[in-house]
């Protein structure tokens, strides 16, 4: 039988934090490959520092492992919600040749990814131990997706 996406899955400790691990390192591999590409300073600036939070995302997690808490930091970004752009904007591979416009969508299209999953992750888990750390996981990966956002539209929309 073919299992239903829509169906209510709250996974163990332990494969909750191997996913969430696999979902930050990868982001962390998207920001550095972006920073290396991106040539507008505020671009650059804001990828290096969302690859940082990445890193301390999969530390924490990675010390889950053995802790029975977890601890997030306070997200120190606390702006409005998401522009949704990622609807808007037609998302393509990151190719080396990519210029900071593509990083940027590219950027902005993974980031919704990584909401969503913390998102669907907290409401599967409601009332599970993990519920909390999905839903800081959740709150920060969407301030990430603001702060993008913002500075896309910022550098490429200014005219409209």
């Amino acid at each position: 039988m073919e299992r239903d996406e829509r169906e209510q899955v709250c996974y163990t400790r332990e494969v909750a934090l191997e996913k969430a691990i696999e979902m930050e390192t990868k982001s962390f591999e998207l920001y550095k490959k972006a920073y290396l590409q991106a040539k507008n300073r505020l671009a650059r600036d804001l990828l290096r520092d969302l690859a940082y939070d990445e890193l301390k995302h999969k530390h924490t997690l990675e010390n889950a492992f053995f802790e029975e808490t977890v601890t997030l930091h306070d997200s120190a970004f606390k702006e409005g919600p998401s522009m949704n752009l990622s609807l808007l904007l037609m998302e393509k591979p990151l190719e080396d040749d990519a210029d900071d416009q593509d990083v940027m969508i590219h950027a902005i299209h993974d980031e919704k990814r990584a909401v969503d999953y913390y998102k669907k992750m907290a409401e599967q888990c409601g009332g599970a131990p993990m519920e909390e750390m999905f839903k800081r996981l959740y709150q920060d990966e969407e301030a990430h997706l603001v702060r993008l956002e913002e500075l896309y539209e910022t550098i490429y929309m200014k005219d409209m």
